[in-house]
């Protein structure tokens, strides 16, 4: 019986004492949770702060080799290695030494038996067309190399009757080679033409067509030998009339005035510092081959404008400026076209403008300096309500007029 108390007793002791260790653990717990719970806090608190920039995957790369290198080598000097980055879901970059340059599939020199042709094969993106379309396009080096860019199979043709010199052809069907093909033959030939078979891809890249015509030429540029024809033997059929564009802009308006001086003929056409460039595709276009029959003069200045005047007419020229403008009209001696007198043993100068700009103060200048007599404005009249003529379509009234006063005489 004494046993038996002695053992409840025991026992509730032991009860007794684990629920105060129980209670004791609870309440260390607590205290533990909110301390991590005001740590974590604080920790927020403090880098919210912090600017966070993106890894630069170059960097971690060059930190992770260095300290790879360095735990290789056990360390510098005891202290502890720096720690690694992971590298997982990194890409590795290669380094400048390991890059593997591309390998560029050699070109293909075909000899065509059906045309009697032989002609280089470029591949796609080939750096050699990059490097002539970029030359010929750029107007400093294009005028640096005396070379203009032909695009199209009938403005190839005029250039070739007209006995340019090719030096490069590009084409991308045989199709369109074909239809060149005596002309081709006979240029490469005599003049050692290169010609370029190249992807259709590439060649609407460097065409400035909305519609490629599959085929561009470069050529060498005919104005120094046009000029020098025509100052030591001008050709019988010229007319001696020089036409001076001031202030034309528009590259499409320029290639239609050399087009109409061209069938006239005129003697020359200058082409004033400012205007566009008569070399251009556009101006080409327009021209219609015109700057291949004609000689041109361009980037002229005005003080340099009497030097390319005939010297064996100097003496007895006529200024004439196409002008619409009303207030220019009453400040400046001003006849009808119809009434423009001729000099068949002199130099006849029309000088015209833009349509936007108009013609310049120096061209006002120039003519003061043959007098009243012989230098005057020239209007075309309009119906009320009309403004101007296009540049192109004015000159050819005017330009026709001179003719016919010329013939006349």
């Amino acid at each position: 019986m004494l046993a038996n108390f002695l053992k409840r007793s025991l026992g509730r002791q032991i009860n007794t004492n684990c629920l105060s260790v129980y209670r004791l653990a609870s309440s260390s717990s607590s205290s533990k949770e909110i301390k991590d719970a005001l740590d974590i806090e604080a920790n927020l608190f403090e880098n919210s702060s912090i600017q966070h920039e993106p890894v630069n995957t170059r960097e971690t790369l060059r930190k992770h080799n260095a300290g790879k290198s360095r735990a290789s080598r056990g360390g510098d000097g005891g202290k502890a290695p720096m720690k690694t980055v992971p590298t997982a879901g990194v890409p590795r970059v290669p380094q400048p030494s390991q890059r593997i340059a591309p390998q560029i599939t050699p070109s293909t020199v075909i000899r065509d038996k059906d045309l009697d042709l032989e002609f280089v094969r470029l591949n796609l993106q080939d750096p050699l067309l990059s490097t002539l379309m970029i030359t010929v396009r750029s107007r400093k080096r294009r005028d640096k190399n005396r070379q203009i860019i032909i695009e199209g199979r009938r403005l190839i043709r005029e250039a070739l009757s007209c006995g340019l010199k090719m030096q490069t052809l590009i084409f991308s069907q045989k199709e369109q080679l074909a239809l060149l093909r005596e002309e081709v033959a006979l240029a490469q030939q005599k003049t050692q033409t290169k010609i370029y078979k190249v992807p259709q891809h590439d060649l609407k890249t460097w065409s400035t067509l909305v519609t490629p015509p599959g085929v561009m030429g470069i050529f060498e540029r005919p104005s120094s030998r046009g000029l020098e024809t025509a100052k030591t033997t001008p050709t019988s059929s010229s007319l001696p009339i020089t036409v001076v564009c001031d202030n034309i802009r528009e590259p499409n308006n320029l290639g239609s005035i050399i087009r109409t001086c061209a069938a006239l003929p005129c003697h020359q056409v200058v082409v004033i510092h400012g205007s566009c460039d008569p070399w251009e595709s556009k101006a080409l276009r327009g021209g219609c081959g015109g700057q291949f029959r004609l000689p041109i003069r361009d980037d002229i200045a005005w003080d340099d404008l009497a030097l390319t005047i005939p010297p064996e007419t100097a003496d007895n020229c006529h200024v004439y400026i196409a002008e619409n403008n009303l207030e220019k009209l009453a400040e400046h001696t001003a006849i009808e076209y119809a009434d423009m007198p001729a000099a068949p043993n002199g130099h006849q100068i029309l000088i015209i403008g833009g349509e936007s700009h108009g013609v310049s103060s120096e061209a006002y200048s120039f003519m003061n300096l043959v007098g009243q007599n012989k230098g005057k404005c020239v209007y075309i009249p309009l119906a009320e309500g009309t403004d101007s003529l296009n540049v192109a379509s004015a000159l050819t009234l005017l330009l026709f007029e001179l003719r016919r006063k010329l013939k006349q005489t």
